[in-house]
């Protein structure tokens, strides 16, 4: 499985049949999916999914026809000068790429994070910053 972020402008959402639109563009594909994370912003609908490897391009090329964006999994870069180690972002992490150490203090494993960001939103100092 792959992660993608897709961000869909708001231009683009006029209404709910707009959403289903792009959904169903998604689905017509077959394919088991994960949505891990569903926000809006002032650039539009940011969905995190968590695809199949082999579903990626055949996806990406028909969201990009529709003027959505791509991006592929997130990378995030942890403070520990800023961390209150109160384990709200271990606490979301599906990996546990984030982990207390003995000592009670926060571990990062770059090598096992997917990039699915949902310890960036939960942070409360900044210590997990998306790069």
């Amino acid at each position: 499985m792959t992660i993608i972020n897709i961000t869909i402008p708001l231009g683009l959402i006029q209404q709910i049949e707009d959403y289903s639109r792009i959904v169903n563009d998604i689905l017509k594909h077959d394919v088991s999916l994960n949505i891990l994370k569903f926000s809006t912003s002032s650039g539009g609908i940011n969905i995190l999914l968590d695809l199949p490897e082999e579903k990626i391009k055949e996806i990406t090329e028909s969201l990009k026809s529709n003027d959505v964006q791509i991006n592929r999994k997130g990378r995030i870069s942890y403070d520990q000068e800023k961390c209150l180690f109160c384990g709200a972002c271990i606490s979301l992490c599906p990996t546990e790429a984030l982990r207390y150490k003995d000592d009670d203090s926060i571990e990062f494993s770059e090598g096992d994070c997917i990039g699915c960001l949902l310890c960036v939103d939960a942070c409360p100092t900044n210590a997990i910053m998306e790069d």
